[in-house]
């Protein structure tokens, strides 16, 4: 059993779907700093896909400094220390952007996207962040 929840969807890249799936469990603390990653033959067998496409996730989560590769051991989940402030607000920018455009195209009020946030990060984190 995978250390992280993912239903495979349709309509969206297999390896992106790992992507958000690994990063919402870290943030939700499913996952820990220096926790093990299965490998990516394990992932694949557990998912029924393509290894290349679970290697393309790993190695995107890596570049991003969401796991930690140590040749010979394996991927783990990297011990996360906070960037600038400036910094982490760049990251976000083009997301943020996104979803301000995409809430405006269904209709949301800046008040009603706040509060879908604000449930969100309840959802992931609980109420005691």
């Amino acid at each position: 059993m995978l250390p992280f929840p993912i239903q495979i969807q349709l309509g969206e890249p297999i390896y992106e779907q790992i992507v958000r799936a690994v990063k919402k469990a870290v943030a939700a603390g499913q996952l820990q700093p220096g926790q093990q990653m299965p490998s990516v033959r394990v992932i694949s067998r557990e998912l029924g896909v393509n290894p290349n496409t679970v290697q393309r996730a790993i190695a995107r989560l890596t570049d991003e400094g969401v796991l930690a590769s140590h040749p010979g051991a394996g991927s783990f989940v990297a011990d996360r220390r906070p960037s600038p402030r400036a910094e982490r607000l760049s990251a976000l920018q083009p997301l943020i952007e996104q979803l301000v455009i995409e809430s405006a195209h269904h209709g949301l009020t800046a008040d009603e996207l706040l509060e879908l946030i604000r449930q969100q990060h309840e959802k992931i984190h609980g109420n005691d962040h």
